[in-house]
């Protein structure tokens, strides 16, 4: 994994405050895993635990925040500009790149940039239809084509469309985009 993917790289700003970007689905796993191991090791990760991706269920439960309209704050599209990084307010205006995190209001439940700036990576494979269940992860197996893995939330590059709680997308595991980055989540080994 390299430590910094979005090094050198068009469409891109630099700094603490910003997504990582160019982050492909492995590196984020990769980065996942390294973390579970780091923080055990100081002793501030029980047993039991670890950090992960989230899966596509947790991640749409978390952008949502206990709402059930297009949008994390509501069905009205004007608002967008509030909430997300998108085509309109980044490309359009000439600025051709993710932006700093927190900039824009968060959900209901204090989370920031669930709607557009980068595209962020969920743990699952990609299924047309969504298994079912209490939190489903669609999983790779013997009948599972492998046509890439989940991306949830909009980019900075996107319509508002795609911005959407419940729109979902894929791309191979192995990509790698200046609008693309991902979220960790802490789950229960399983």
């Amino acid at each position: 994994m390299k430590t910094e993917p979005w090094k050198d790289q068009k469409l891109t700003k630099e700094g603490a405050d910003l997504p990582a970007t160019f982050v492909s689905w492995d590196d984020a796993t990769d980065f996942c895993r390294r973390l579970t191991v780091l923080e055990r090791e100081a002793t501030r990760l029980p047993s039991g635990w670890e950090y992960t991706l989230p899966t596509e269920a947790q991640w749409e439960r978390a952008c949502r925040a206990r709402t059930e309209t297009k949008f994390s704050f509501g069905n009205d599209e004007s608002k967008l500009a509030d909430y997300a990084w998108f085509l309109d307010n980044t490309y359009h205006a000439g600025e051709k790149y993710a932006h700093q995190v927190g900039q824009k209001k968060p959900n209901l439940w204090g989370l920031c940039d669930m709607h557009g700036n980068v595209w962020e990576w969920c743990r699952d494979s990609y299924t047309e239809k969504l298994p079912g269940g209490r939190d489903p992860e669609a999983k790779l197996d013997a009948k599972t084509k492998d046509l890439g893995r989940v991306r949830r939330g909009g980019s900075w590059v996107g319509v508002e469309g795609s911005c959407r709680s419940v729109f979902r997308t894929m791309f191979p595991p192995s990509a790698r985009n200046s609008d693309q980055g991902f979220r960790v989540a802490l789950s229960p080994v399983l």
